[in-house]
């Protein structure tokens, strides 16, 4: 589902809260693309356009309080993005090249 690689988890939701009311209070920050809402778990993805504008929300929303409940609210993970279905873009989570090892130093004594 997702188009972008700026997608915030929100927690702490109220159950009155609804897909429509985060999609809003996100919009202050930029343009939504999408915004699923799980009511099981009070929480929900939101797919924002541009990195800044995500940035930007996650700054100035993680913590404000609608609906009677503080919203807690951080970059999506890989684990976000499986409970909700959503397919992972390839490049938000490309696998890092792994490091060298360093050389095994000789215990050999002279």
């Amino acid at each position: 589902m997702a188009r972008s690689r700026f997608v915030l988890h929100v927690e702490n939701l109220s159950s009155v809260t609804r897909s429509s009311d985060v999609k809003r209070e996100f919009e202050y920050a930029g343009p939504v693309y999408e915004v699923e809402r799980d009511y099981k778990t009070r929480s929900a993805l939101v797919e924002m356009r541009k990195a800044g504008d995500a940035e930007y929300a996650w700054k100035k929303m993680d913590g404000i309080s609608v609906d009677g409940r503080k919203w807690k609210i951080d970059y999506a993970t890989k684990d976000d993005f499986k409970f909700f279905g959503w397919k992972l873009p390839e490049e938000m989570y490309t696998p890092s090249p792994s490091r060298s090892r360093s050389p095994v130093r000789s215990t050999r004594s002279d």
